[in-house]
């Protein structure tokens, strides 16, 4: 089995020198191993295609990395209990819709601002810690209190939603649901009033973005005011969907690593490589020794979940 974060040399390093020169692996044999681990994982990573399609949301997020010195993409699809990844030449729809798997889904997405995932799903909820990241941004360096109160509210939001999960309460009563609306408009409000009272700061352009994706929702008829008003507070509403990303972000740290230590040779690597990767992802959420599973699948014994 290939290291998952090296390339084949320093693997068939690693173990010369850990053995003190008494296995010497050629690559053929780490890339025949890979190969073959696949094979016996094409059960598996079926099942984990299927419980994700039959999940009531995913966490669906994008990554650069580079195989043979080109720029290509990573794809990941999470939840609680599985995680599938896809190499891809390119990030686009026409991608994903080769890929498959979004065009079958017909849940709840978590994602990134991007309208990348626009097209799939039957509703979209925006990861919290990229808009609070975004409003730091702006108060980081314009005077205006708007920002950081907005800030400061949706992370006081996420908080009470964290506390009510850990009662088991599944959604806000509707008079505080009502309640966190009508604050969240009056901050939206103030912010517009303060953007029009000062014109010449020198990051007004971004500002000004990031107030109107705030304000406004996807259904609006003109495209010029469109927003993601509607995307970024879902989480006050569905508590059965995390608030962030991050579960899909963290599932990508191992192809990021890869692209700085070793890269992918060829994009039959990167997709053996996300088989892979995605399986002992799923093992280790599902509290499956990792070792163990893979020296069973090994033997024709695969471990399902």
């Amino acid at each position: 089995m290939n290291n998952l974060y090296n390339s084949t040399d320093g693997v068939t390093r690693f173990i010369k020198d850990i053995t003190n020169g008494g296995i010497s692996l050629s690559k053929g044999t780490l890339i025949n191993w890979n190969n073959e681990l696949k094979e016996k994982l094409t059960p598996l990573i079926n099942k984990i295609e299927t419980n994700l399609l039959n999940s009531y949301y995913i966490n669906h997020d994008e990554s650069t990395i580079k195989i043979d010195g080109e720029n290509n993409n990573v794809f990941c699809a999470c939840n609680k209990f599985n995680t599938r990844l896809w190499p891809s030449e390119h990030k686009s729809q026409e991608s994903l819709d080769k890929i498959g798997f979004l065009s079958q889904f017909k849940g709840v997405i978590v994602k990134d601002g991007t309208e990348l995932y626009n097209k799939y799903g039957i509703c979209l909820s925006q990861c919290l810690s990229h808009i609070l990241r975004y409003l730091k941004g702006i108060y980081d360096y314009i005077p205006h209190k708007s920002p950081k109160e907005l800030s400061e509210f949706l992370s006081h939001c996420n908080k009470i939603r964290n506390e009510f999960i850990k009662k088991d309460i599944t959604s806000f009563p509707i008079e505080e649901y009502n309640s966190l609306i009508v604050k969240y408009n009056e901050l939206i409000d103030n912010w517009e009033k303060e953007l029009r009272e000062d014109t010449d700061n020198y990051l007004f352009d971004d500002e000004l973005k990031l107030w109107r994706r705030m304000k406004y929702d996807n259904k609006v008829m003109d495209s010029s005011i469109r927003g993601d008003r509607d995307e970024i507070l879902y989480f006050l509403k569905d508590f059965k969907v995390p608030s962030t990303n991050n579960p899909a972000e963290i599932a990508q740290r191992g192809a990021k690593i890869k692209q700085k230590i070793g890269k992918f040779r060829s994009f039959e690597g990167a997709d053996t490589y996300c088989i892979i990767k995605s399986c002992i992802l799923t093992y280790k959420k599902n509290n499956i020794n990792v070792y163990n599973a893979l020296v069973s699948a090994f033997d024709n014994n695969l471990v399902l979940i």
